[in-house]
């Protein structure tokens, strides 16, 4: 099996407003950069089909936009999903890199789902 901390990591924002504004269009521009600059992957999901996107997204890549929710993006690999909630417990430690491989933070905190993908 591969080394958890060479795995390239996954951070997902949850879109689920049915609107994108360009403050958050902005803020999805810059983690798009960022993290492909550390060699990681981001994804906006949950993304509704028939949303126009800003300007500011106009440059990220269309395969980053998913239209899917994160249950269906990583089910088969759920174990290894991290939903990053304020409300926790337990504080993330450097330690978890080797636990999960993808972190998700946005929308998705107000559901109840925390038991699924919080390990």
């Amino acid at each position: 099996m591969n080394d958890p901390e060479l795995v390239r990591k996954v951070y997902v924002v949850e879109h689920l407003d049915p609107e994108l504004g360009p403050w958050s269009a902005l803020e999805y521009a810059a983690i798009a950069k960022e993290t492909a600059n550390s060699g990681a992957s981001f994804f906006l999901s949950s993304v509704p089909e028939d949303l126009e996107l800003p300007h500011e997204l106009h440059h990220v890549s269309s395969s980053l936009i998913e239209h899917r929710n994160v249950e269906e993006m990583f089910w088969q690999r759920r174990e290894r999903v991290c939903l990053l909630d304020p409300k926790a417990q337990h504080e993330l430690t450097p330690a978890d890199a080797a636990k999960f491989d993808v972190f998700v933070f946005g929308g998705i905190l107000g559901m109840n789902l925390n038991d699924q993908y919080v390990g």
